[in-house]
């Protein structure tokens, strides 16, 4: 009888101690894990469920992007992600170096869907079949610190890292990256939003001036969030 007694007070203990594992073991992971489908989206570090059709989207959420009739790419979808001035920047195809914008501050997903497709139809596609799928959400939470970013794009691709407390320059951010001959370094076009008013400016430079005469005076320091444009130069002979 006793020893029926001892044994059931070992299993009793043993699977009390197998359920607490269990438990902390599922809770040990804080990272936050996002998955998605075309409606909503959580997160299980706070078991929150978002609706993407009813949101309002914010800088740095990331969408996933294609359209069917993409010559370059079919349905292969990307990932598009919001800048710090709440606007997303789509290529005409997968391989494009052209570009539509589109401001999603205060809009919904099926608004900002159908003005993507109003903007393709109106002068590269005659019916687009659009996907846009929310991809992730930034909370903040989990962000990067210690630099911003800049976006190359055109002729030239890249992402360039800002750290605080160092300045990185025009010239010096479009030297790193890999040369293309078509590059237009003439009329190099860095488009800032102002992160307080929201106001977009455009900043035109002629970077291969400046590199050829050494003014350094007339290079621009890159802000976070800046967006560099290098357009082509057209047929060289």
């Amino acid at each position: 009888m006793n020893f029926s007694l001892t044994r059931f007070g070992v299993k009793f203990v043993f699977g009390f101690f197998l359920v607490l594992w269990r438990v902390w073991g599922a809770g040990a992971d804080l990272n936050p894990t996002l998955t998605t489908n075309s409606n909503s989206l959580s997160t299980n570090q706070t078991s929150r469920i978002i609706n993407a059709t009813e949101r309002e989207f914010k800088p740095h959420d990331v969408f996933r992007f294609a359209i069917k009739e993409d010559p370059s790419q079919g349905s292969l979808s990307q990932e598009i992600v919001v800048s710090d001035g709440g606007e997303i920047h789509i290529p005409i195809t997968g391989s494009s170096t052209e570009y539509i914008t589109v401001d999603i501050r205060g809009k919904k997903l099926l608004e900002i869907r159908n003005e993507i497709k109003q903007k393709m139809d109106e002068n590269y596609y005659q019916d687009a079949t659009i996907s846009l799928d929310l991809s992730a959400v930034y909370s903040g939470l989990a962000a990067p610190t210690g630099f911003g970013k800049a976006r190359v794009f055109g002729e030239l691709k890249g992402l360039i890292p800002l750290p605080d407390g160092e300045d990185v320059w025009l010239t010096d951010a479009l030297n790193s990256l890999p040369d293309n001959p078509m590059a237009n370094l003439k009329k190099v076009k860095i488009h800032r939003t102002n992160k307080q008013t929201k106001v977009q400016s455009t900043i035109e430079v002629n970077v291969e001036k400046i590199l050829k005469t050494n003014a350094r005076d007339k290079d621009v320091k890159l802000m976070d969030g800046d967006r560099v444009e290098v357009l082509s130069r057209g047929i060289v002979f």
